[in-house]
């Protein structure tokens, strides 16, 4: 009788054991809410598929919401937190409004691809909560885009931006550009525009009044720009062009000899803010010293066909692997720094990406 209870209780434990330790890896999974305001967009297709990779290779439950703007976003933000149970935000924007009710909740945020505008990253910064951001150097985009048409020989060029104000991005690229032209004053720029958008207007404008022009930069090149350039019989290789973003034909486009330059990958971006808030999740490593500066990033830059070509292969997969991120996060490698993060920011390229490959 002693040794059926003795096998009964030995047999409890057992399954006590079992319950208790599915129990905890249940608990035990990270759940990780990623905001972002344009999903169906190629981009958000992107963000989406790499954060589908990381929750796999990481046993991390990924949350995706939808990031509106104004009252919307923070009634987003206020719904997905009012239930419990999300560790940490990776959000595309950003601001007090929705810094106070993380705060509230005691919910850490990293912000990727946009940072919070230089009005409101004092006051976000201050929130023990808000852990910085990881952003692409918009700056760095706006100069290569008018160095590239510089090199292609274009001397008489004009400039196509987002409304000032508007995108904290595009006034960055708009700024870089110009820097690009102060320093070349053999490059005439003949006129800018800001518009909401509508830069297949300016290539109708800039068409019928600057004959001589050369080349057309913009804060972002859509399919519109192409199309009108048809229209406007100057998609010969008479007018070059470049901006940053993919857009459908850009392929062609720079086939043909009409663009020059283009760049993308910010996905990766969404990575790294995934290893920023990781370290401090696993172990409460702030890895960013001073939130009140992003770490910044190269994009993955484009500048002829066989560029593009590439591109179109390697963005098909996660820009980096689960092992090259779990070297940037310090329970997994104690040697990692806020240098690790900085350096491979302006490393990226898509020969780095062939390095780290090995192809």
């Amino acid at each position: 009788m002693k040794k059926i209870i003795l096998v009964f209780l030995l047999l409890s434990m057992g399954l006590l054991t079992a319950a208790c330790g599915d129990d905890d890896s249940e608990n035990g999974q990270l759940r990780i809410a990623v905001g972002y305001g344009e999903w169906e967009s190629a981009l958000g297709i992107q963000i989406s598929e790499t954060f589908e990779y990381l929750a796999e290779e990481f046993d991390v439950e990924i949350v995706e919401f939808l990031m509106g703007g104004g009252e919307d976003g923070l009634a987003a933000v206020e719904s997905l937190l009012a239930g419990g149970g999300i560790d940490g935000i990776i959000a595309i924007t950003w601001d007090v409004a929705r810094q106070l009710t993380a705060d509230r909740h005691q919910v850490p945020v990293v912000t990727a691809l946009q940072f919070p505008s230089e009005a409101e990253i004092g006051s976000i910064a201050a929130f023990n909560t808000f852990l910085g951001g990881v952003i692409d150097d918009e700056f760095w985009a706006g100069y290569q885009a008018m160095r590239a048409l510089y090199l292609s020989g274009s001397r008489n060029v004009t400039w196509s931006g987002l409304t000032t104000g508007f995108s904290q991005s595009h006034d960055d690229r708009t700024r870089g550009a110009m820097h690009f032209i102060a320093e070349n004053p053999n490059m005439n720029l003949l006129a800018e525009s800001y518009t909401m958008g509508l830069w297949h207007e300016d290539v109708i404008a800039f068409a019928a009044i600057f004959p001589e022009m050369d080349g057309m930069a913009f804060t972002s090149v859509n399919i519109g720009v192409y199309s009108m350039m048809e229209i406007e019989g100057i998609a010969d290789g008479s007018v070059r062009i470049a901006g940053p973003d993919i857009a459908a034909r850009t392929g062609e486009m720079f086939e043909k000899g009409v663009q020059v330059w283009s760049c993308g990958g910010q996905h990766a971006t969404a990575m790294i803010g995934f290893a920023v808030l990781y370290n401090y999740l696993m172990d409460g490593t702030r890895i960013i010293p001073d939130p009140l500066t992003p770490i910044q990033r190269n994009y993955l830059e484009i500048t002829s066909f066989e560029d593009y070509l590439e591109f179109a292969a390697v963005i098909e997969s996660p820009l980096y692997s689960a092992q090259d991120i779990r070297q940037l996060i310090r329970y997994y490698n104690s040697a990692a720094t806020f240098d690790d993060f900085v350096r491979g920011g302006r490393e990226f390229s898509l020969d780095n990406i062939r390095m780290r490959r090995g192809n």
